[in-house]
Parts: C-alpha cells; structure tokens; sequence
C-alpha cells in the first residue's frame, strides 16, 4: 500500500476531532444569544392581572445571574423587548457588559388581552383557548395579536436587525442563505419565550406553526445561542447551538 494510502488510514489522536469542532464553533463570523427575560410578576400583591408585568424578586435574581452569564461573551450590541418584564431583566446585562441596550418594539411578546383579569380568569382563558381546533390557533390568543401577524412582526424586525449589522437574507437556487457580515459579531437581545421561538423559527428557516412556543420553549431567564456556518461561496445558514441553557441559574441556587 502506497504511503499516502496508509496516511488516510490513520487514526486521529485522541481528542483531534472535539479540537477541530471546537474550532469552527468558535470561527463563527456572527452569533445571536436570545436571551428570555426573568419571573414576572402577573398578579402583582395577589391583585388582578396586569398586561405589561414588572419583574419578581426572583426575576430580578435570575436576571443578575444571567448578566454574569454573559458578562464575557464579547457582546458587540444589546437590544431589547419594549415590555417591562425584558427590559428590567436587560438591566444587569447591559451594566455587566457595558453595552447600552437598544429597544426595538417589535421585539415584543404577542400581545394577550388579559388586563383585570383573576387567576382563576386567566387560568380557563388558556385553558380554553388550547382546547381550540388547531386551525382557529392561527388568529392568536382570542381578543388578541393573531398569530400570523405576530410571526411577520418578529421576523422582519429581525431581518431588518440583522441587515442594521450587514447581514441581508437573500435566495440562492431554492435556499434561504444569509450574506456574511463585514466582520466578526455578537449579538444579544432579551426578549420573550414566544418572541425568541419565532426568531429561532424564522432563522433556521422552518416553517411556522402556530405554537412556536411550545416547539421551541425556554424557561425563564434561560438562553439559547444560534451562530453562522458559512455554505456556498458567500453566504452561510444558522446552527443553532445551545438551547435553553441554564446552567448559570443552577449556580445561582436557582433551580
């Protein structure tokens, strides 16, 4: 057998492999960290529901944890969900990173007419409105955003986030690519569990269900990480990387 024959039959050292993943993982020219926003506080003293919920003192907690999360990362930008809820938990990472947060209103959850409403209310509200025929879950939550509208409203803000930071989605054959970006870049956002599932949705290039949220599901003040592999000459798609991490909620005592 010829020389070079024997070197392809050579066995890679231990660890050569995860080494060289490990590599391109970290080569990624662009990554998104979607962050969801901590524990809010919907019935506020035991009251009625309120629509634009403040954090707990245990949303707060969460949201400090995940500041120290991503205080490293090397955030080049931070935007953030117009509702109270993402925006106090956008609070200790913008302080840990030292990048002023950025609003942007249609980063924010589907809206639910829920406002005045007791537990109990808003407990049969959901209950009922699952129990629908799946068709008539396209409309949304009764009374509010469809679903439809909510998915275009999540994905051209993100396509329109994304092409702030020069990086256009654009068509190639029958593939949805996206256009490398000039340099290297990370970016944050604290938004929703509804939210960041149609943005992991719209990404990924996946159809839409109506139920994001539940196909895509993250717990509070958990994250999910999504990055570039470059495919074709000039484009790359997204990987999704990490999924509802939460590990730095389980240092906390948090879980």
């Amino acid at each position: 057998m010829a020389p070079s024959a024997l070197r392809a039959l050579e066995v890679p050292e231990p660890g050569a492999i995860s080494r060289r993943e490990a590599r391109q993982r970290g080569d990624t020219a662009i990554e998104i960290i979607l962050l969801r926003h901590g524990e809010p506080d919907w019935t506020p003293e035991g009251g009625l529901s309120v629509r634009d919920a403040a954090l707990t003192a245990r949303g707060h907690i969460q949201a400090e944890a995940a500041a120290r999360a991503l205080a490293s990362c090397g955030i080049n930008a931070l935007y953030v969900s117009p509702l109270r809820r993402a925006q106090q938990t956008a609070v200790p990472v913008a302080k840990a990173t030292g990048i002023e947060p950025i609003t942007i209103e249609g980063l924010a959850e589907i809206d639910i007419p829920l406002e005045g409403l007791s537990q109990t209310d808003v407990d049969g509200y959901f209950r009922r409105a699952t129990q629908r025929p799946l068709r008539e879950h396209w409309s949304g939550w009764p009374g509010g955003e469809s679903f439809r509208q909510f998915h275009t409203r999540v994905s051209s803000t993100f396509a329109a986030l994304l092409l702030r930071h020069g990086v256009p989605r654009e068509s190639e054959d029958e593939f949805t690519v996206w256009r490398l970006p000039p340099q290297r870049q990370r970016i944050a956002i604290v938004a929703h569990g509804g939210t960041n599932a149609v943005a992991i949705t719209h990404l990924l290039d996946i159809p839409c269900v109506p139920w994001e949220w539940n196909r895509f599901e993250m717990e509070l003040a958990a994250y999910a990480v999504v990055q570039s592999r470059p495919v074709g000459m000039t484009g790359f798609v997204w990987s999704l990387q990490n999924f509802n991490e939460i590990d730095h909620l389980r240092s906390a005592g948090l879980r």
